[in-house]
């Protein structure tokens, strides 16, 4: 009995996620591009850490990440200036990069919309805003 909420959130979550990635594969995305894309779609310039930061993956994962993305003209790195002189990279969408998020967001909303089938509106928020704050709490 004490694992019903680990059963239940993998389970959540291994549906939601096979949904999507029989979308993605077919756009030839890698796990994680998917999230870079759509940050990015709503804004664009981020610093590189900033971004690995605000998709929850390591530094090191989104300089491979990013590479990769960049490889496929995904994106693009234009150099800044950071406190004491130090270069980053910030981060924008090419072209491409840009028609895919939406496309990747469209994807999303689709299964969202089937995961909310008989849900309130309410309840929706509700359960969003509960997922987020056991996030939080684990992180």
């Amino acid at each position: 009995m004490g694992n019903q909420l680990m059963v239940a959130l993998i389970e959540a979550s291994m549906a939601h996620q096979k949904s999507c990635w029989a979308e993605f594969r077919k756009l030839d995305l890698s796990p994680g591009q998917p999230k870079v894309l759509s940050r990015l779609r709503y804004k664009e310039g981020y610093l590189q850490k900033e971004l690995a930061s605000l998709c929850r993956v390591e530094p090191a994962t989104m300089v491979v990440l990013l590479a990769n993305m960049e490889k496929k003209g995904l994106i693009r790195k234009e150099i800044d200036h950071v406190s004491g002189g130090k270069r980053a990279y910030r981060i924008f969408l090419s072209d491409e990069g840009r028609m895919l998020a939406e496309h990747v967001d469209r994807i999303v909303e689709e299964v969202e919309e089937k995961c909310f089938t008989g849900f309130s509106e309410e309840e929706r928020a509700q359960l969003i805003l509960l997922l987020e704050r056991m996030t939080d709490n684990l992180a």
